[in-house]
């Protein structure tokens, strides 16, 4: 086991609208829809900001799911969110995601480099390679392309989103009062990109990368993914229920990143953690039990066909899952989908203790405990060499997110974990980056 002494582990806040959980809003006082609105999306950032946080998280995917119909979902688009959220906070990062599969370079290269600017060096991107045909359905086609022609073409659009972002010398805007030249052809320069799937001429028109680059997030859990994270990603996201996959994991990653010719050093391992947090372990994980039994059981057995890819009707909360009636995962994928089948196979969960497992949030580590054991988790994985840090999934938001700033984060502090004030400005600055 490998030991780890300075620096300080990163804590993103994972804004799930409500909370990891999904039933929060069906005992809350506020109404239903305040879930889905920036003002609980601002509230949430302001109190990560209190505790010093590195960043917010906003995922996103294209398409309605089953677990939309019945729980908030982040129906806000994430760079327009984090746009209102720069406003509203002043040294937090930002991370939006959107997906390569449909969307092109340059609009997402000048949204990016938008937010950026309006957030002084704040934004991140989540990079995501989208599948699923209900997806593609929204972009004029009637199915998903090849995972391995999606990740491909995901390869070349980050390529060209680096040149645009490129295309500006750091001294192209002039601004020269005794000439009349605001900008500096000379350093403004297109990229004339030829490629398989892209052709773009530039230069990007945005507002000058004075701060660096937007911080580049991979989240993909396949063989193609975590070769894209190695080859071009600051971060990578991902689900671990072990402190052991985790440090495999990040060695792999670092492993690929060096052949790749980069320093693994640069690359941060940020699995996801939910935490189930009160005064004693006791009380936890009551706390636990009362947020699961507010998803009701055909709620969680819809939530369990859809990631499962059958019926509903192929399902008995009573019974045990039907695997013949399981569509297969590719051999050798390590999708999401493909990481909930081996972990429900590995464990011999029946139907009830599959949906469960979702019901609380999945495949992350799952801390259910008082604060001394979550910063105990935390600084076991962070110095043993696991990851560099954590995507916070909290039970229940804004409150859970509070209870974590004021009880853990302390604990955090005086044991030399975490900082005790922002000393950089910009998202790069907090990764140490």
């Amino acid at each position: 086991m490998s030991t780890r002494e300075g620096g300080h582990v990163i804590l993103n806040a994972n804004l799930i609208p409500g909370g990891v959980i999904g039933s929060p809003w069906r005992r809350s006082d506020r109404p239903g829809a305040h879930f889905v609105s920036i003002e609980h999306y601002v509230e949430v950032a302001r109190i990560a900001e209190r505790g010093l946080l590195d960043a917010v998280f906003l995922a996103d995917a294209p398409d309605l799911h089953a677990k939309d119909w019945n729980a908030p979902s982040r129906l806000l688009d994430p760079i327009v969110a984090h746009s209102v959220l720069s406003a509203h906070t002043e040294r937090i990062g930002l991370i939006a995601t959107a997906t390569t599969s449909y969307s092109d370079p340059y609009n997402l290269a000048r949204q990016f480099a938008a937010l950026a600017a309006v957030s002084h060096g704040r934004a991140g991107w989540n990079v995501v390679v989208t599948g699923g045909d209900a997806a593609a359905r929204n972009y004029s086609l009637d199915e998903a392309p090849a995972k391995a022609l999606r990740y491909e073409r995901a390869e070349e659009f980050l390529d060209v989103v680096a040149a645009l972002w490129d295309s500006w010398s750091p001294g192209a805007l002039v601004a020269d009062r005794s000439t009349g030249r605001y900008l500096d052809p000379a350093q403004v320069r297109p990229i004339d990109h030829s490629g398989k799937h892209f052709r773009v001429a530039g230069p990007l028109k945005a507002p000058p990368l004075s701060d660096g680059r937007p911080v580049l997030i991979q989240a993909g859990a396949s063989t193609h993914g975590v070769a894209l994270g190695a080859r071009t990603a600051d971060a990578v996201y991902t689900a671990h229920a072990d402190a052991n996959s985790a440090r495999r994991r990040r060695e792999e990653i670092r492993a690929l990143a060096t052949a790749a010719g980069r320093n693994p050093d640069t690359i941060k391992l940020l699995p996801g953690l939910i935490i189930v947090l009160a005064d004693t372990e006791a009380a936890a994980r009551a706390r636990e039990r009362e947020l699961a039994d507010l998803i009701p059981d055909h709620v969680q057995l819809a939530n369990l066909a859809d990631r499962l890819g059958v019926a509903q009707d192929d399902l008995d909360l009573n019974g045990p899952i039907l695997w013949d009636r399981v569509p297969p995962e590719a051999a050798g994928s390590r999708g999401q989908r493909a990481v909930f089948l081996t972990f429900v196979r590995e464990r011999g969960l029946d139907t009830r203790g599959a949906a469960r497992l979702l019901a609380t949030g999945g495949l992350h580590a799952t801390i259910v405990g008082a604060p001394e054991q979550v910063a105990d988790h935390i600084e076991s994985w962070y110095r043993s060499g696991a990851c560099d840090g954590f995507n916070l999934m909290i039970d229940e938001l804004p409150s859970g997110l509070g209870t974590f700033v004021d009880t853990v984060v302390p604990i955090l502090r005086r044991r030399g974990l975490f900082r005790t004030e922002y000393t950089a400005r910009t998202l790069r600055g907090h990764y140490g980056l």
